[in-house]
């Protein structure tokens, strides 16, 4: 599915983390997932 995707959105407890090109990989996928509330950088 990541291959065939033109752009990957992102959410993390319900909240719009960020926007990926499709083929992203796996790994800022998760990071994007896992970001709370006052902890991005």
């Amino acid at each position: 599915m990541l291959r065939l995707s033109h752009r990957i959105a992102v959410l993390c407890e319900g909240r719009l983390t960020g926007i990926l090109p499709g083929g992203a990989a796996q790994e800022a996928i998760m990071e994007l997932a896992t970001l709370r509330e006052g902890t991005a950088t």
